[in-house]
């Protein structure tokens, strides 16, 4: 396959081809469907409850027009609200006359579907979630080289003819909250205008909507179809068993975070640390933590494998991020080269707690080998890098200040320093000069959510002696 890429899911609005674009703002004004008024004054409103009674709060509530299913396009037009904290929702206007509801409630994995309902029935006055069935899968696409369209990477993955509709972009799997029942998901690309240039271009429904049966579902069930490839030139029929046999070989690492309240932890910011002693740090005076992906509703994250390693371990970092500061933090476990060798598949690396950020204080003091007279016992010549081990936190400095490093795992940490010159560190990693001789380690209890004051660290610049 060429061009294979992931696809990540996001919850967000659903996307319709041939009407305006929904969005989570409320419609206003006088509605029309099939030649019937609903006035301003209507209201569709009421509360939602969770399986064990309690209100269901931030639960989204879709209201859709009733699909059309002799039109190619499966999708309802629809608006959404979010429950408050007393798990009540109201829309101030009505989208039609007769009408679908659908609620969606991640925290707590549960759902609500009325297929069919108006304004007189009143069935949404008082609603009852009940435990939500889930898929879950991978996503592939297949960009065909020397085609006249080019999709990217945003999909949409939706129940036919239902609210029950994701984003899915690149970079991920995706996953869905439904109803019990007998469903066909329909995955088509994101972007409206691509489809109907593909339309005009002669592209057949089949390899647009591409659709998969996942037959009854019960709740609680989870449903793994796939891995599945959207392709422009494979068969509806042979979705799922070429996207088996284009995906064997893939290989990813995943895991699941959980806040420090125990509840899992959605958004949180996921690296891989490749170079677990920062020695690839060669420019700039400190390293940056680059995300690579997020985590989703429930926790859970994926990544590929590392494609190459400096060393013979590595791990993960993680950054939860609220009002522009790092809330919380988090490291895995450390992973070695022998469990990725031949890896096929996904290696699950189970559940990481968060928590509150620390901070170090140290400062490194300059000891001059009086031996050796080619080393300076000036300060200011004289870099050098300190870091956390198996972090993206690594500062260079000169000698005689203080350094401050936050936004740290809390915990027993090791504290890595070494020179920052990068031609020398090349040439010391290049001999047969053991680390211990140019790398310094020292162990450090770190305060969750407070700062440790370590003392002073020596830092004496290598000789040439070392390589005697």
């Amino acid at each position: 396959m060429k061009n294979l890429k992931f696809a990540f899911l996001t919850l967000a609005a659903a996307v319709a081809l041939a009407f305006t674009a929904c969005s989570n703002d409320k419609t206003a004004g006088t509605v029309t469907d099939t030649g019937n008024t609903v006035a301003e004054a209507d209201v569709v409103a009421g509360v939602v409850r969770r399986v064990d009674g309690s209100p269901a709060s931030e639960a989204v509530v879709r209201m859709a027009r009733m699909a059309v299913f002799d039109s190619v396009l499966h999708v309802p037009e629809q608006i959404e609200v979010v429950t408050d904290s007393d798990g009540v929702y109201a829309f101030d206007s009505v989208i039609a006359d007769t009408f679908q509801l659908a609620v969606i409630d991640t925290s707590a994995v549960e759902v609500f579907f009325l297929p069919r309902t108006t304004l007189k029935a009143k069935a949404f006055d008082s609603i009852q979630l009940a435990k939500a069935a889930v898929v879950n899968s991978v996503l592939y696409f297949e960009e065909v080289e020397d085609s006249a369209v080019s999709v990217g990477g945003h999909f949409v993955t939706c129940l036919s003819g239902t609210p029950f509709c994701n984003d899915v972009f690149a970079a991920d799997s995706f996953y869905m909250l439904v109803p019990a029942g007998n469903w066909e998901l329909e995955i088509f690309p994101g972007d409206s205008l691509m489809v109907a240039r593909m339309r005009s271009l002669g592209f057949a429904d089949s390899l647009i909507y591409r659709s998969l049966n996942l037959n009854r579902m019960y709740e609680g069930d989870t449903v793994s179809p796939g891995p599945v490839v959207w392709s422009m030139t494979a068969k509806a029929d042979t979705l799922i068993k070429e996207s088996e046999k284009e995906t064997k070989n893939v290989a990813r690492i995943s895991g699941t975070l959980l806040c420090k309240n125990g509840d899992p932890c959605a958004n949180v910011e996921v690296m891989t640390i490749r170079d677990i002693y920062g020695f690839e740090f060669v420019e700039g005076d400190s390293l940056e933590f680059v995300a690579q992906t997020t985590t989703d509703s429930l926790g859970r994250w994926w990544l590929p494998v590392p494609d190459s390693l400096p060393g013979d371990s590595f791990r993960f970092e993680f950054r939860w991020v609220q009002d522009e500061k790092v809330a919380q933090v988090g490291i895995s476990r450390y992973l070695t080269k022998k469990e990725i060798e031949g890896l096929t598949d996904t290696l699950n690396i189970g559940k990481t707690s968060l928590t509150k950020a620390s901070s170090l204080v140290s400062g490194v003091s300059l000891v001059v080998d009086r031996e050796d007279t080619t080393q300076s016992n000036n300060c200011m010549v004289n870099s050098v890098v300190v870091g956390i081990k198996g972090t993206s936190h690594f500062v260079r400095d000169v000698t005689c200040y203080m350094l401050m490093l936050d936004g740290l795992p809390s915990g027993d940490q090791q504290v890595v320093l070494y020179s920052g010159d990068p031609k020398v560190m090349n040439k010391l990693r290049k001999s047969e000069v053991p680390m211990l001789f140019y790398v310094t380690f020292t162990a450090v209890t770190l305060p969750e959510g407070g700062v440790q004051q370590q003392q002073w660290m020596t830092y004496t610049p290598p000789s040439q002696n070392i390589f005697k």
